[in-house]
């Protein structure tokens, strides 16, 4: 098998790029995606100091928090290939404003509960609401794009 070898452009021939975005809303759109890429990292590890004051609060046991926390793991397991699925099809700017605004609102959520039930449901949808991050991932790729 005979593999072609890659061709770079002349100096003398240039590509134009094209985008709708300015270059300055290409750096924000970048900025924002990567920040966002850290919140399934930062809500799953930040968690674990917590387990003990979370028992105790909540009357229960640590066992059962940390239920919460592999309902997490499998929730961010799965919901990428469904968001990712969905972003195909709908669009992916308008899932990741979705996924972040389901995010937020389980952030808030969680401060605000007063049980374990609404402990493990919330826990579940800040998992999937921070896989948005994927889609996110896309959307930095999709700012730098070439006209063919």
């Amino acid at each position: 098998m005979e593999l072609n070898p890659v061709v770079n452009p002349s100096p003398n021939h240039s590509e134009e790029r094209y985008s709708f975005f300015s270059t300055r809303s290409k750096r924000w759109i970048a900025v924002a995606a990567s920040i966002a890429a850290t919140f399934s990292g930062l809500s799953s590890f930040i968690y674990y100091p917590a387990l003990t004051p979370l028992a105790t609060d909540l009357h229960t046991s640590i066992g059962l928090i940390n239920l919460t926390i592999t309902s997490y793991l499998i929730v961010s397991g799965i919901a990428p290939s469904i968001i990712g699925d969905l972003a195909d099809r709908t669009g992916r700017r308008p899932l990741y404003l979705v996924a972040f605004t389901v995010y937020f609102a389980a952030n808030v959520g969680l401060a605000l509960q007063h049980s374990y039930a609404a402990l493990l449901l919330l826990r579940m949808l800040q998992s999937a609401g921070s896989s948005g991050e994927f889609v996110g991932k896309d959307l930095r790729g999709a700012c730098l794009v070439k006209r063919r």
